[in-house]
């Protein structure tokens, strides 16, 4: 959804300038890493200038670690975001 890659934006851009963050770690919620996008979204005829390669870049471009801790599902852009991290961890569910 467009608030998700909104926090991710944000949270990125914090984390990189915040000199007392030392690594970053993205999680999901209730079990689930990510379900993927939200098909609703295709059919927005605005995105609001925010897209999901941008942040995976964001993401890949971090001079401090990021770390993915997958739970669950890890499903289309999750994925995408999962593999754009520099580490990854996973639960055995």
């Amino acid at each position: 959804s467009l608030a998700v890659l909104q926090a991710l934006e944000d949270g990125l851009k914090k984390a990189d300038t915040d000199p007392s963050v030392k690594a970053v770690m993205i999680c999901g919620d209730n079990g689930k890493f990510s379900a993927g996008a939200d098909i609703r979204g295709f059919s927005s005829p605005k995105r609001h200038g925010l897209a999901l390669g941008p942040i995976v870049s964001l993401i890949e471009s971090s001079e401090k670690p990021v770390v993915a801790a997958i739970e669950g599902i890890a499903l289309g852009g999750g994925l995408e975001v999962a593999l754009g991290c520099h580490y990854r961890i996973a639960h055995v569910k």
